[in-house]
């Protein structure tokens, strides 16, 4: 009986090798769940292409007998800071855990469903049974022990804002462990153009003066009346740098400190803590010096971003917030911060009357996270429609929103869950400048300065002032036909324009012609034809423009800030529509961060950093500051939060 037994047992491992070996349209049984990529493929290289969020997307994917080996990229258009990161996490997930049975990253549900469709396909070629794979079973859950560790600092949100305050708590001596929501660092700053407001004489001194109308409307700041004896100060800061430049020979651009804090603190309606901008202001530019401490790499331009109101934008070298996340991503992990993705925080835990951790998930398994203090920069509100809608009615549902969906008041609500005090929560900010799309802030050509373009409505008319408050820009779109407007770009956007023919936002300006979001042509009169304008209506709204550029003064809108003529082609029409941009409302701080509760005490062990902050910039958001704050006080933040530590 034992040498039939051995006999059998042979035979068996021979009829298992012939199928496993056999032809991929006469696939072997499926194994046992927790064993469905045990012998199941025809062993070899298979390639699948789909359409993804930025376009084609080809993978290939290499199989043995028994396992899904490694996944490689032959193609792909996503962006490398979302889409790409995305792609990296779930090849990974993929390889390690020999399972499809994975989640969507939160930020690229686009990219990551159109690239398991594609692994999906080479496994369905190779003989592999897909619904065996995409089954939960106990081997595919690697990571489902409960997670408990303990550090000195938490810091909830992998943006800008979170990794500053985790690079500076490190640097001050503290164990950080950082926990990000979803499947990828960035948040909102991922998704950003990467402008950061400073006033900057060194880089500054190449840009020309402004134009009689921008001095006019700088010195009406100063003679308005002061909200308070602070403000009436600045005013007369801002008389004697003026004075100060009249003594000069004038040939650069005037800037100064104080202009810069009474254009944020008149842009938000003097609403904001004058205290804060101060801070904001007074930080940046030193900030700046740090964040190149830390990797980031500046250019030596300066440009005005859309709704910043003057020249003092500075940009890193690919002009975008994935420079900021990569650089913090580096410099946190040399400081031996500890990253947690896929971990979402529900719950601040109390003990004894101080924050001291975090409760949540991690990779779907329960997380408790004990520590002596905790920094919240988990970003806005702007995706979650209910919670925005509560405090601002108008912003109907069907308005898209540039934020990350992961974008959703967590860190606000986890914080008013321990008596912590909002502010400002019902000054929401929307922009004129979205992908119709989605309502990101990609798949144009303008983004990297509004001295680039200008913006026509369906008729081919102007119809605001491209350089104004995004609040009074927005709603001068809202009353356009069908709410929709066309950014009027050329060749003299070269930040965009360029060798590489990409835009800012990583896009390829050819494949956007191609598949139709963006025009180009070689005379205003053609692009006119492609976006059914008469041509002669847009030729005389270009030209008048240019007329004004070339004047330095808009008779029309009263726009201030130009450039170039827009005289060389191509020239390319970009459709932009409105879309939810910025809460400025959020958790009330001090000016070391700490989070404050509902009678202005500080609640301790708890700070706070970035766009889940209120209080700063009022009712109206200058653009290019949002950079600058979650920065500089993501950095104060993390100081503070180890200095506490101590």
């Amino acid at each position: 009986m034992k040498k039939n037994n051995k006999i059998f047992v042979i035979l068996l491992a021979l009829l298992m090798v012939f199928v496993a070996c056999g032809p991929k349209d006469t696939p072997d049984k499926p194994a046992e769940n927790g064993e469905a990529t045990a012998e199941n493929y025809k062993a070899g290289t298979y390639e699948s292409e789909v359409e993804a969020y930025g376009g084609t997307l080809k993978i290939q994917t290499t199989l043995t007998e028994n396992k899904i080996e490694k996944i490689e990229i032959l193609e792909s258009k996503e962006t490398e800071a979302i889409g790409g990161a995305a792609i990296e996490t779930l090849t990974s997930q993929i390889v390690d855990k020999q399972t499809l049975a994975i989640d969507n990253i939160t930020g690229a549900t686009v990219t990551t469903e159109a690239f398991l469709k594609a692994v999906e396909d080479t496994v369905t070629q190779a003989g592999g049974d897909v619904s065996k794979l995409k089954e939960v079973s106990d081997d595919t859950q690697t990571d489902s022990e409960a997670v408990e560790l303990e550090a000195d600092v938490i810091v909830v949100g992998g943006g800008g804002a979170g990794l500053s305050a985790a690079i500076s708590a490190a640097d001050g001596g503290a164990k950080v462990i950082l926990v990000e929501k979803t499947g990828v660092l960035g948040g909102n700053t991922i998704r950003a153009g990467g402008p950061y407001n400073a006033v900057d004489p060194e880089r500054q001194k190449d840009i020309a003066p402004a134009d009689q109308a921008s001095m006019d409307s700088i010195r009406a700041l100063a003679e308005k009346e002061a909200k308070n004896d602070r403000h009436k100060e600045l005013q007369e800061e801002l008389l004697k740098d003026l004075e100060a430049y009249e003594k000069t020979d004038k040939s650069s651009l005037f800037d100064s400190n104080a202009l810069h804090k009474l254009q944020t603190y008149d842009g938000g309606d003097y609403i904001g803590q004058l205290d804060f901008i101060e801070k904001l202001v007074d930080d940046s530019l030193a900030t700046s010096e740090w964040m190149a401490e830390n990797g980031v790499v500046w250019t030596d331009g300066i440009t005005t971003v859309p709704g910043g109101l003057w020249p003092r934008a500075h940009l890193p070298e690919n002009a975008a917030g994935g420079d900021y996340i990569r650089a913090g991503e580096n410099k946190a992990k040399l400081l031996g911060v500890e990253i947690l993705l896929n971990s979402p925080v529900e719950e601040l835990l109390l003990e004894d009357g101080r924050v001291a951790g975090i409760k949540g998930t991690s990779n779907g398994a329960a997380m408790t996270i004990k520590s002596k203090a905790v920094v919240i920069a988990t970003g806005g509100f702007a995706a979650n429609v209910d919670m925005r809608q509560e405090y601002d009615d108008t912003l109907i549902d069907s308005l898209p929103t540039t934020n990350t969906p992961a974008a959703t008041g967590d860190g606000i609500k986890m914080a008013e869950a321990v008596d912590a005090q909002v502010i400002g929560m019902e000054y929401i900010q929307s922009l004129p400048l979205g992908n119709p799309a989605d309502g990101g802030l990609n798949a144009w050509v303008g983004g990297s300065g509004v001295e680039y373009y200008y913006q026509v409505n369906k008729e081919g008319q102007r119809f605001m002032a491209e350089d104004g408050r995004r609040d009074t820009m927005t709603q001068a779109l809202l009353a356009q036909t069908d709410a929709m407007s066309y950014v009027i770009s050329s060749a003299e956007n070269h930040v965009e324009v360029n060798e590489e023919n990409h835009t800012i936002w990583g896009d390829n300006i050819d494949e956007l012609v191609e598949n139709n979001v963006v025009f180009r042509a070689d005379t205003i009169e053609e692009l006119a034809e492609q976006i059914d304008i008469d041509p002669a209506i847009l030729k005389a709204t270009h030209d008048q423009f240019n007329a004004y550029v070339e004047a330095g003064k808009d008779e029309d809108f009263n726009r201030t800030l130009f450039g170039k003529p827009l005289v060389t082609g191509p020239f390319f029409a970009s459709p932009r529509v409105p879309t939810v941009h910025h809460t400025m409302g959020g958790l009330r701080i001090s000016l070391l961060g700490e989070v404050l509760n509902n009678s202005d005490q500080v609640i301790p062990g708890l700070f706070a950093a970035g766009e889940v902050t209120g209080g700063i910039h009022g009712a109206n958001r200058l653009g290019g500051n949002a950079l600058v704050d979650i920065h500089v006080f993501g950095r104060v933040a993390g100081e503070s939060a180890a200095e506490y530590v101590k």
